[in-house]
C-alpha cells in the first residue's frame, strides 16, 4: 500500500459526497476554485518495526475552503457543518485495496474562509527487498501421545 492509493482512497470519498468540488491532490494553486478541498502529504515516516517490517506512519491535512460571498466572507456556520460531514464521512475503516485503515482525525483552528482536518494512519509493510520466503502451510492433521508414569 501506497500513500498515493491512501489519497486516492480519500479523494473518492470526497468527490462521491460533492462530485461539483475539486479535490486539489498535493498541490493547490494560486487561483483555485471555491468551495473545494486540498488534500496534502505533511509528513511520512518509515521506521523499524522488525526485521521483516516497516512502519509507516503518514499525515495528511485536508483543507476545506469555502465559498465567499459578495463582500468575500464565508460562512462560518456553513464551514462548521462541511467539517463535521468531513470528519463524518472519514471516521469509518478507509478500504485501501484489499487492506483497511482506521483514520485519526484531529480537526484545527479555522480560518475565516477555510477549516483544516488533521489525518494520521500507520500501518506495517514487507520490508523492501526482503523476501519473506513462502508462507507455512498449515497441518492437515496432527497426533498427540502423553506419557503418564506414576513413582
Amino acid at each position: 500500500m501506497t500513500k498515493t492509493e491512501i489519497l486516492d482512497a480519500i479523494n473518492l470519498l470526497l468527490v462521491e459526497r460533492w462530485p461539483e468540488r475539486t479535490v486539489y491532490v498535493d498541490v493547490c494553486p494560486i487561483d483555485f476554485e471555491r468551495p473545494s478541498f486540498w488534500l496534502a502529504v505533511e509528513k511520512h515516516d518509515l521506521t523499524d518495526a522488525n526485521r521483516f517490517l516497516i512502519r509507516n506512519d503518514l499525515q495528511l491535512r485536508l483543507t476545506l475552503f469555502d465559498e465567499l460571498d459578495d463582500h468575500y466572507e464565508a460562512s462560518w456556520y456553513r464551514l462548521s457543518q462541511e467539517t463535521d460531514i468531513v470528519t463524518d464521512l472519514l471516521c469509518r475503516v478507509l478500504e485501501v485495496g484489499e487492506r483497511h485503515l482506521k483514520l485519526q482525525l484531529k480537526v484545527l483552528p479555522r480560518d475565516p474562509d477555510r477549516a483544516y482536518v488533521q489525518i494520521n494512519t500507520s500501518w506495517m509493510d514487507n520490508r523492501p527487498g526482503m523476501d519473506t520466503g513462502a508462507s507455512v502451510p498449515a497441518a492437515d492433521d496432527y497426533s498427540m501421545r502423553v506419557r503418564h508414569s506414576i513413582k
